[in-house]
């Protein structure tokens, strides 16, 4: 590769670092992923002998 396709490279490199640090990281939600859920349940309480 030449020099001149270097420097442009370069100067990509560095265009996108600079856009990458100014967006920040506070944009991005507060990771909840799956979350909680409630306990299950059961529906067999009792019968015809537990009186």
């Amino acid at each position: 590769m030449s020099d001149k396709n270097i420097e442009m490279m370069k100067k990509l490199i560095e265009e996108k670092k600079k856009k990458g640090s100014s967006k920040g990281s506070n944009l991005r939600p507060d990771k909840n992923i799956g979350g909680t859920r409630k306990a299950i349940k059961s529906g067999k309480t009792g019968g015809l002998f537990d009186k």
